[in-house]
Order: C-alpha cells, then sequence, then structure tokens
C-alpha cells in the first residue's frame, strides 16, 4: 500500500468516526436506514432540527453513508453496514441492561404472584385454583421471566 493509499484511507476513516459521532446523524442514518427513502423536509420533519441549513450540513457529512437519489435519500453500501451496526450496538445495549434486570423483575414477578394467591386465599376462592392451578403458572410464569433475560 502506498503512503498516498494509507493517507485516503485515515482520511475516510476519521471522516466515518466524525459523522458517526453526532446523535443528529446517528438518528438521521436510522431514519434513512429504516427504508422509508425519505424527503429533505421528511427528514428535517422527523429529526426535528431547527432549520434546514443545519440539515443540509448533517448530509453534507453523512455523504460516505447516505446519497440522494430523484429526490429522496438512500444508504449506501458503507451507509447500510454502518446503519447495521448502530441497530447492533442498540440491541446490544438493550440486552446489557435487560441483563442487569433479571433479578428484579424475576423477584417482581414472584412478588405479584404471592399477592395474587393470598388475594386468592382471602377472597376465599375455590381450592382447585388455589392449590392445583394457581402454584403451577406461578412457576412457570417466573422461570420463563428469568429465562427471556439470558
Amino acid at each position: 500500500m502506498t503512503e498516498k493509499d494509507e493517507t485516503e484511507l485515515k482520511t475516510l476513516e476519521q471522516e466515518v468516526f466524525k459523522a458517526l459521532d453526532h446523535q443528529t446523524r446517528r438518528d438521521i442514518l436510522r431514519y434513512v436506514g429504516e427504508g422509508r427513502s425519505p424527503t429533505f423536509t421528511d427528514i428535517l420533519n422527523t429529526v426535528k432540527l431547527p432549520d434546514s441549513p443545519t440539515l443540509s450540513y448533517h448530509l453534507k457529512t453523512l455523504a460516505p453513508f447516505i446519497e440522494q437519489r430523484s429526490g429522496k435519500y438512500h444508504l449506501t453500501p458503507m451507509g447500510k453496514a454502518s446503519f447495521n451496526l448502530l441497530l447492533k450496538a442498540g440491541t446490544y445495549g438493550k440486552i446489557t441492561v435487560f441483563q442487569k434486570k433479571q433479578w428484579e423483575a424475576t423477584v417482581g414477578n414472584a412478588v405479584l404472584w404471592c399477592a395474587a394467591i393470598a388475594s386468592a386465599a382471602y377472597l376465599k376462592v375455590d381450592t382447585t385454583l388455589l392449590t392445583s392451578i394457581l402454584p403451577p403458572l406461578a412457576a412457570v410464569s417466573i422461570t420463563i421471566t428469568h429465562q427471556l433475560f439470558k
């Protein structure tokens, strides 16, 4: 690889990270990536930018990722890869939060079932329901809640 090629690669890398460094540009990339083929006005209204020059600036910065054809915006191949990365990063973040909340969700579910069974006992609900149906349902529900977070 020549020195010129390395310089161009570094410049492209800097442009990519600069473009993805701003939340508004990531929002624009996500919106266009959802396959809606939006117009300039669609993007302006959806992303809630204050004015057209601001959007123009962000779109110019997103040039490696977004292109305009027939008045509508579409992702470039690099834009599609970046859009997929943003989706994966967002999903990973949600999964991490869910895993941290696994214990709280499982305990919360168990508390709700205990309250339901205690209420049924207090209200003198049919013994079959109280002893044969509710406890197994509670066990299944709590187990499923716990497993959802794995």
